[in-house]
């Protein structure tokens, strides 16, 4: 189930049917394809809102993922051990290719990414220790994957610390980032190069924790999807 708005701008509920979906994880829209994919535990569903919001398999999985994202050219699918990128084309399986993570941070999880300007934004967490979103780029001169800056290094609840960072979204007009801080109850705004807190979202109802965030640049409205299945729209003045 999800909701979009009309041109008279009231919130209308759809429902996906699909008698074969497997434990569906998430969901991201292609607003220049004008499709909605949905990944479960063994494939990604493609839903063409062009053609009578017919849904068809996008690709089976061999592997499970727990989140994804996408942009104008790519699907990024995301589990604690890998960042896998698909290309969209005319063929009916794509092949993956996984991204490359600096050796440096190898062992910590991927929760989420985002693939922001040729570039990678991650949030990931290692235990107790380290919970942080980082900038991943390539060297100009040897092509090796380097994190170009970091914010929360260490968890916790302090101005500069994360706990559990599950999910982003982006900014693009400014290139902002929207991190899903979600043992701490709130959501963080960081700059576009993660050194600066732009904003936090820290007045979200007692007992839930954010854990799918949306921005909507048409309306520059940020909705925040909670643990207890929750949906609040916050509209963003920049």
């Amino acid at each position: 189930m999800y909701t979009h708005r009309t041109l008279d701008d009231y919130w209308v509920t759809e429902e996906i049917e699909n008698t074969s979906f497997n434990r569906p994880q998430d969901i991201a829209a292609c607003s220049d394809r004008n499709v909605i994919y949905i990944l479960d535990q063994s494939s990604i569903w493609e839903l063409d809102k062009s053609h009578k919001m017919t849904i068809n398999t996008y690709v089976h999985l061999s592997d499970p993922y727990a989140t994804m994202s996408a942009t104008k050219e790519h699907l990024l699918l995301i589990s604690s051990n890998v960042i896998r990128k698909y290309k969209y084309g005319p063929i009916l399986k794509p092949s993956g290719l996984d991204v490359r993570i600096p050796v440096g941070l190898s062992q910590l999880r991927p929760w989420h990414a985002l693939e922001v300007d040729g570039g990678h934004v991650i949030a990931h967490t290692e235990g107790a220790k380290f919970h942080r979103v980082s900038k991943i780029g390539e060297s100009l001169r040897n092509r090796a994957q380097l994190e170009v800056s970091a914010y929360g290094k260490e968890a916790g609840e302090g101005i500069d610390q994360l706990s559990d960072p599950v999910y982003l979204a982006l900014e693009p007009k400014h290139g902002h980032i929207f991190v899903a801080d979600h043992d701490n109850g709130r959501v963080v705004v960081l700059d576009s190069e993660l050194r600066t807190r732009v904003l936090m979202i820290s007045d979200l109802p007692e007992g839930c924790y954010p854990s799918r965030l949306c921005y909507v640049e048409e309306s520059n409205e940020l909705l925040v999807g909670m643990s207890n299945g929750w949906v609040i729209a916050y509209k963003i003045l920049w």
